[in-house]
């Protein structure tokens, strides 16, 4: 009777819930510095705990979540220093995808991307939901895939996994501000791609980058580990 039956492949069961939990910090769900425990996840995504242990394990080691030396896991916290470091690695690594993405614009990119965009503008002013979080992922890595560089988008992942905490702080507060001010940018980054002028496009995304990151230490956002904010300009 044994032989007849195929071993089961928790390996898929492993695979979904960390994409899973990869997605929810992109969008900001987990909150800097919060607590993740085994089982409310478990609970949560209807699992045992161990599909929910490997991919926190994972994700440990891309660094998007800590383990303290009590050995409890939660999602990494920023001080300005690692914040601002993060942040200006991202203009110079997205920049340099946008630029690519715009030498190979096509009219179903632009396409793509506006209605993209229309749909995150919409979000905000009906309701304001989570596909405010979700249209801003899609508009920017819509950018980064047509870029076709692999290497470089797996980076671009590491860096929205270490970055997305923050963005889901000023969604939970209620803060549509920047989201807003960020699909203008988003328009102008479509009509650059569309002139193919990857010059312009990646200056007008990493404008967008960076004047969200600036109205979270204005606005004094509580992402930090310390309340402290170092004047700097963005990089050329």
């Amino acid at each position: 009777m044994a032989e007849k039956l195929a071993p089961v492949d928790v390996s898929t069961l492993q695979e979904r819930v960390y994409l899973r939990l990869r997605e929810a910090l992109y969008q900001g769900k987990f909150s800097a510095g919060e607590t993740l425990t085994i089982r409310g996840l478990a609970a949560a995504l209807g699992t045992s705990a161990m599909p929910v242990r490997e991919a926190l394990q994972r994700l440990v080691a891309e660094k998007a979540l800590v383990q303290t030396p009590s050995r409890s896991i939660r999602v990494a916290s920023f001080t300005p220093e690692l914040f601002w470091e993060l942040i200006r690695i991202r203009l110079a690594i997205e920049g340099m995808a946008t630029r690519r993405a715009a030498l190979n614009s096509s009219p179903a990119l632009v396409e793509s991307l506006r209605e993209i965009n229309a749909s995150m503008i919409a979000a905000i002013k009906t309701g304001f939901t989570e596909e405010v979080l979700d249209a801003n992922k899609r508009f920017h890595f819509t950018i980064y895939e047509a870029a076709a560089m692999p290497q470089l988008l797996e980076i671009i992942n590491n860096l929205w996994l270490r970055t997305g905490p923050y963005l889901g702080v000023a969604y939970r507060m209620g803060y549509s501000d920047p989201f807003l001010t960020g699909t203008r940018f988003h328009e102008r980054v479509v009509k650059a791609i569309e002139r193919r002028d990857g010059r312009k496009a990646a200056s007008n995304l990493k404008v967008d980058i960076w004047a969200t990151a600036k109205w979270f230490t204005r606005h004094r956002i509580a992402i930090f580990d310390e309340n402290e904010e170092k004047p700097l300009e963005m990089p050329r």
